[in-house]
């Protein structure tokens, strides 16, 4: 009786194979559930991450067009110029006052601002009319659709300016309407300078 149950203890002692194949088993399905899991994160992530840098091209893109919209000059003097602001089809242009620099002197010059939108991508220039032509800059990506219109007072919106129109006062709003990646239709209405020299 010793020798049968000396074997069946020996027995107990491991695994036997069918156990540690439904182990195996178990864990390659766990496994394969994390790595589904991670894959799904890692996809969320960069889709999360490619949204929040297509809201910062965005938020600079408009930053930029503010300021520059904020920085415009629309001198009484160049009434018969319709206030030296242009509008045509996908480019808009006007001058613009180029501030002070670092050591506070005036600058001489005035600048003309042009936007355009070609191939999907929003361009912005800046030309001094003192040194000439700037360099085009790159500034929003991916754009399907854009108008732009000026508010003049006494004629309300204009989406090509000046046309056959005249007018006492110089555009006081600019509106951009255009449709980039999942935005479809993003609307923005920001102040014009509205000085006069």
């Amino acid at each position: 009786m010793k020798r049968n149950e000396s074997r069946v203890g020996r027995r107990q002692r491991g695994f036997t194979l069918l156990e540690l194949l439904l182990a195996v088993a178990i864990f390659a399905v766990l496994a394969a559930g994390a790595a589904r899991l991670f894959d799904a994160l890692l996809r969320t992530d960069s889709a999360r991450q490619a949204q929040a840098d297509e809201i910062r091209s965005l938020a600079r893109a408009m930053g930029m067009l503010q300021r520059d919209a904020l920085q415009g000059v629309f001198p009484a003097a160049l009434e018969k110029e319709h206030f030296a602001l242009r509008l045509r089809e996908q480019r808009l242009s006007w001058l613009s006052s180029s501030g002070y620099d670092i050591h506070l002197q005036p600058r001489s010059d005035l600048r003309v601002i042009q936007y355009w939108l070609e191939d999907g991508v929003l361009w912005r220039q800046r030309d001094s009319l003192v040194s000439g032509a700037g360099r085009a800059q790159y500034l929003l990506a991916g754009v399907t659709s854009l108008r732009w219109r000026v508010f003049v007072p006494g004629l309300g919106w204009q989406a090509d300016w000046p046309g056959d129109r005249t007018a006492s006062e110089p555009p006081i709003a600019l509106e951009i309407t255009f449709s980039i990646g999942r935005a479809e239709r993003l609307r923005r209405v920001l102040p014009l300078a509205g000085m006069s020299l």
